[in-house]
């Protein structure tokens, strides 16, 4: 073969190899957030931490990658509502007047009949600090 084609041939493997990592990257299952172990706190700790020292609650609750550290927060629903992708989220009581947790529930895994003043306790991924603390994918535990 001329050297020409040896390129192009090489040139086409790299990019056929490049675009399957991708894909499956793409398409990697998520972690079940009641698989394995979980931080365990109250909502309103868990906002005291955040409201306090941000930078050392990212270290404990928040996972340097993706899925690799749960949350289990327990508390008092505060509020309900959908955001606008249609996902349902359940707003934890964290001891102040303006703010919460916000768990984001996972698509098909809702907390029957909660309404505000039901206590509850959900799992799942802690993503920051942003007014509210936020919590995704959330699942309740039973």
């Amino acid at each position: 073969m001329s050297k020409r084609r040896i390129i192009w041939l090489s040139i086409v493997i790299i990019i056929c190899i490049g675009a399957y990592i991708g894909w499956m990257k793409w398409n990697k299952p998520f972690k079940d957030a009641l698989e394995g172990d979980a931080v365990k706190v109250t909502a309103i700790q868990l906002f005291h931490d955040f409201s306090i020292n941000e930078a050392d609650a990212q270290k404990k609750y928040v996972p340097e990658t993706v899925d690799s550290k749960a949350v289990e927060v327990t508390g008092e629903i505060k509020d309900t509502g959908q955001d606008t992708d249609g996902e349902k989220y359940y707003v934890l009581n964290s001891g102040d007047e303006m703010f919460g947790v916000k768990c984001i529930m996972d698509k098909g895994n809702l907390i029957s009949n909660a309404k505000p003043g039901d206590k509850v306790c959900v799992r799942g991924f802690c993503t920051g600090y942003n007014m509210d603390v936020i919590i995704n994918r959330c699942q309740q535990v039973k």
